[in-house]
């Protein structure tokens, strides 16, 4: 039988060393390679073709989800598997609607990890019990949020948002993002005026009122 081909994206050696040796102990599965820049995985994923995607959600220049989302614009058929910590209904919504096939948290055990990769790779999908917990409490109200707030801003807003609510300053945002202190300003600009507040107090209202925050 066939393996199942995998590449890990995530910007920790720490994470892509325990993840490796968790692969390479399952039989049925491999490990192509790995790659902790997002920008350079983007570029290299489509040459190596794998069956499943397993990526970090926060990474520098380009987080997993949006790395999924272009991705699946050429490889549809590409199986993926988020790894983070992240419990927000934000980041699950956008998880669901990219229909990642499981979202895992990084303090899992390797029995989890096994689960995940085997039902990933038969065409099921797996999301860890706190994950499930969200989802059954909130699934509702998740479908109901086409019209939220936040649903016109960007990925990439959406986490300049997120980082402004939890007290970044602009130029510590724009060193996490690796993006321009300018470009950051511009995003606050749009972000104002999308969610038509006028001060950093309302948007930390709002990203309280969409799950972004506690």
């Amino acid at each position: 039988m066939d393996k199942k081909s995998i590449v890990i994206v995530d910007d920790h050696q720490m994470i892509i060393d325990g993840l490796s040796r968790i692969i390479q102990e399952i039989p049925g599965f491999e490990l192509l390679t790995t790659y902790h820049d997002s920008i350079e995985a983007l570029k290299k994923i489509p040459i190596w073709n794998p069956d499943i995607l397993l990526v970090d959600l926060e990474m520098p220049g380009l987080n997993g989800l949006e790395l999924i989302r272009r991705l699946k614009q050429d490889f549809p058929e590409l199986k993926t598997i988020l790894l983070t910590m992240h419990l927000d209904r934000a980041t699950v919504k956008e998880a669901l609607s990219l229909k990642v096939n499981a979202y895992i948290l990084k303090n899992l055990d390797e029995f989890e990890l096994r689960i995940a990769l085997e039902k990933v790779s038969k065409d099921q999908n797996y999301y860890s019990s706190p994950v499930t917990e969200v989802l059954n409490s909130k699934s509702r109200q998740i479908q109901k949020t086409s019209n939220s707030q936040i649903d016109e801003l960007s990925n990439r807003e959406r986490e300049v948002l997120k980082l402004i609510a939890e007290a970044f300053s602009t130029k510590e945002i724009a060193d996490q993002l690796s993006l321009e202190v300018s470009t950051i300003e511009t995003h606050r600009k749009s972000i104002m005026r999308k969610l038509n507040t006028r001060n950093v107090a309302g948007l930390v209202r709002i990203a309280i009122q969409e799950g972004l925050v506690s």
